[in-house]
């Protein structure tokens, strides 16, 4: 199964080049990372974005932003949803969005990741990000599971990691999830309901860069 994500970083200084490409048919941000399927990055699907020390001003915010728990190098870390309006993509409607709220209440887009295979509200894991390096930090790994789950974990470096969970103000049947950024990669992601019961796993594929 292919990547089911479309993923930009959105602010300045990341490792490598920013540069929208497509990958193994989907959209992924940085060159410099290496696709998961191994395969070279196809023609630049749009122009890259110029560098700038600015930090890019927040899009349009679907619902409120929930506190991820995490300090960053510069605020902290906060998950939110936003509009995604793509032709090619008439299923998807919104992706996730790990931004930092700064000291003055200001939010910066940073990675944004969307479901890019069937409806973005099917049971199960969507648009599930991996942790990487932007601006010299790591971002956490997160994404959303369209269901009742109550508990969603992880393997990292050989234990389970349980994830932070906090439903959309806009939809409580989705739930924003998300890992402590100093949470190495993960992976064999699973959801259970409130009574422990294991739940459909949908695309629970974790994608990087």
């Amino acid at each position: 199964m292919g990547l089911s994500r479309n993923r930009w970083i959105l602010t300045a200084g990341v490792t490598g080049t920013a540069l929208a490409v497509v990958v193994a048919g989907a959209v992924a941000a940085s060159a410099a990372q290496e696709n998961p399927a191994g395969r070279p990055a196809l023609a630049p699907s749009r122009p890259p974005a110029p560098s700038t020390e600015e930090p890019q001003p927040a899009q349009e915010r679907l619902g409120e932003v929930v506190d991820a728990g995490f300090a960053a190098k510069q605020g902290a870390w906060v998950i939110y949803a936003v509009p995604i309006k793509e032709k090619s993509l008439p299923g998807t409607h919104f992706g996730v969005m790990a931004g930092r709220k700064l000291a003055d209440g200001t939010i910066v887009d940073v990675v944004v990741a969307n479901e890019v295979e069937g409806p973005d509200r099917a049971p199960g894991f969507h648009a599930v990000q991996g942790g990487m390096e932007v601006e010299g930090e790591r971002t956490p790994s997160f994404g959303y599971y369209s269901g009742n789950a109550a508990r969603i974990t992880a393997r990292s470096g050989g234990r389970t990691v349980v994830a932070k969970v906090a439903p959309w103000s806009r939809d409580g049947r989705v739930k924003f999830f998300w890992f402590d950024p100093a949470t190495k990669a993960v992976g064999d992601l699973k959801a259970y309901d409130g009574a422990g019961r294991a739940l459909t796993k949908g695309n629970n594929q974790v994608g990087v860069g």
